[in-house]
């Protein structure tokens, strides 16, 4: 049974396009689904997004730039050289570490400077490392940063494809609303052309004197009322061709207008079954954009969890720098060997304990409050749009059950208008009547028309509720 009724809502929906007689002319979803997908500006704007998450990498790699700095400071005052202070230094983040390496040069002269800073007159040269043993070894705000820019670009892509997965629902609807605003006009057209012809033939059989005169004013007034009916339904599909313009245009962006001989395509018939909706709520518990996003950004709050628990670790760096007399540096003279230390070098050391490490303490609570948020948010989104999906399937397949039912109605008042038209030829009826079965015919058929529309959108509504447009 169940076949039985696919089969036949397969046959009413693919039906040939009767009304469609120039197929050249038939602008269909899929030529207008590429379209928007190729040429529409917030798809352009959406594709930005993946160019703003890479400048945010790019900027965060700026951390691990080599730097090269050069300081002169001079003091002359009263034919008296105070000092000459000259410091020439390449900087080399490490990723690894948290470690610094660093070369340069250095020149400290003048009458006022004591030992401990003065330097031969043709300067030292070192090479150094600095390194982090407890705070900032395993992570630190560079390494921090980079890390968060990297989430960030998938981020980005997620953002992106929700971006998208609105456009195309937004377009969808309203190529939908396009089709059943042309057919709507065609019905009534159809409706009103059937008055016409009823209004000739009526006023021929009233001067015959096989009708009272009454029956010419009833005909006119219902001519006159689907006249009103046409003109309306003219407009409407007017304003449904202008906003589905909306989404044209070409590749320099550009915007183009929907030919007047455009039609769109009948309703494409394809049935959503329970295999589908299983595939759809897989896609959603994987690839929803939403979810995604969530997902990613507890990694981020990951990352800065370990930064944070990393400040909790006392600050002990180690710097150490190799010496050397810059005339031996350039003329390649051997430095003396004093065995693991070089013969000439300096070393520091910076320690330091913050007694209570409330401020750390504080920003790693806040970080963890964070995460727990973001969990129970996720576990609620990801209920809500398995929900949603749920919902959109049920209406999709309610509406494939009214389509068919609608089908059959449209049948039978078909017939019923027959045999009234029979009996009115044969002076059985009244005119009343004849029009009354045929008013309610052409409503059940925009009433079908109108069903289809809303299948097609429903059918976008499940996929966007899935997180996907295709």
């Amino acid at each position: 049974m169940k076949k039985t009724i696919i089969i036949i809502l397969l046959i009413v929906m693919n039906t040939a396009l009767w009304a469609q007689t120039d197929t050249a002319k038939v602008f269909s979803y899929r030529d207008f689904y590429d379209l928007v997908l190729k040429n529409h500006p917030v798809l352009r704007q959406a594709n930005s997004l993946s160019g703003q998450a890479k400048a945010e990498l790019l900027m965060a790699k700026g951390g691990f730039d080599p730097k090269l700095d050069i300081n002169f400071d001079r003091k002359y005052f009263e034919n008296k050289a105070y000092f000459n202070f000259w410091d020439n230094q390449l900087k080399v983040p490490l990723y690894w570490g948290g470690m610094d390496i660093k070369a340069g040069f250095e020149r400290n002269v003048g009458d006022v400077l004591g030992t401990d800073i003065r330097t031969p007159l043709d300067g030292v040269s070192y090479v150094g490392i600095n390194v982090p043993i407890l705070q900032r070894f395993v992570i630190d705000e560079r390494r921090a940063t980079l890390q968060n820019a990297r989430i960030f670009q998938n981020i980005a892509e997620a953002e992106r494809v929700k971006m998208i997965n609105k456009l195309i629902l937004t377009a969808a609807k309203e190529y939908w609303e396009w089709y059943f605003s042309y057919r709507n006009q065609l019905l009534i057209k159809e409706f009103y052309e059937l008055a016409a012809q009823r209004f000739q033939l009526v006023s021929k059989r009233v001067m015959q004197g096989d009708l009272p005169a009454i029956d010419t004013a009833d005909a006119q007034v219902t001519l006159l009322d689907r006249r009103v009916m046409f003109e309306q339904a003219t407009v409407e599909l007017q304003n449904a061709r202008l906003k589905l313009s909306n989404h044209l245009w070409d590749a320099n962006g550009s915007p183009l207008e929907l030919p007047e001989t455009a039609v769109p395509q009948l309703s494409a018939g394809q049935v959503i079954d329970v295999t589908t909706l299983a595939n759809l709520l897989e896609t959603a518990r994987l690839r929803h954009p939403e979810i995604q996003k969530l997902d990613l950004k507890a990694q981020q709050l990951n990352v800065d969890e370990r930064l944070g628990r990393e400040m909790l670790k006392p600050r002990f760096d180690i710097g150490l720098s190799s010496l050397n007399y810059a005339h031996r540096f350039i003329t390649g003279s051997k430095i003396p060997d004093a065995g693991a230390f070089p013969a000439f070098y300096k070393i520091n050391v910076d320690f330091s304990l913050p007694l209570l490490f409330r401020k750390e303490r504080g920003k790693l609570e806040i970080i963890r409050v964070k995460q727990f948020q973001n969990t129970l948010e996720t576990q609620q989104l990801r209920r809500e749009i398995n929900n949603e999906v749920q919902a959109a399937y049920n209406d999709v397949k309610n509406l494939e059950g009214q389509i068919i039912q609608q089908q059959i109605a449209v049948q039978r008042q078909a017939q019923v208008l027959r045999a009234e038209e029979q009996r009115f030829s044969i002076g059985e009826s009244q005119l009343f009547l004849v029009n009354q079965r045929e008013s309610k015919l052409n409503e059940l058929k925009v009433k079908l028309e109108s069903m289809k529309a809303k299948y097609e959108k429903a059918k976008a509504t499940l996929l966007f509720a899935a997180g996907t447009f295709e």
